[in-house]
């Protein structure tokens, strides 16, 4: 998961990445949204690196082991976390990772409290392989 950061880069790891098939596909319109640039705008190979088909979402990095009460006491989520989901916040069976390329799934076991647009946030509970297994709201 996600496009290296520098070295040779084709368009079909950049379609790979972002779900698109190669029929087709102009770097420009078909890519070029995906590199943050307007469809039809001028778009380089070199605008992908390090991009990832990933959203990122803001969590605190510390995360506990004392579950859902210990993740909701603290404080800021000023850290960057990435989940494959289709949402703007992690979902249930959404794999999450400390980095944007994917390759750091957060900690199995652990409890991270994240910002999910709520007031006061709310927490994700993390099993194997860096998957979402429960979540819910702090109070």
């Amino acid at each position: 998961m996600g496009l290296p950061s520098s070295g040779q880069i084709s368009i079909s790891d950049i379609a790979n990445e972002f779900g698109v098939t190669l029929s087709n596909v102009a770097l420009n319109a078909t890519l070029g949204t995906y590199a943050d640039k307007a469809s039809g705008a001028t778009t380089a190979i070199s605008d992908f690196y390090g991009l990832s088909a990933l959203t990122a979402f803001d969590y605190n990095a510390e995360g506990t082991e004392e579950g859902p009460s210990g993740a909701c006491s603290l404080e800021a989520t000023e850290d960057k976390a990435y989940h494959n989901g289709s949402g703007t916040y992690p979902a249930q069976g959404d794999n999450v990772y400390s980095d944007s390329s994917g390759s750091s799934p957060l900690e199995n076991g652990s409890t991270y409290k994240y910002d999910n647009g709520g007031a006061n946030g709310g927490y994700l509970n993390i099993g194997a392989s860096g998957v979402v297994s429960s979540l819910g709201n702090c109070r």
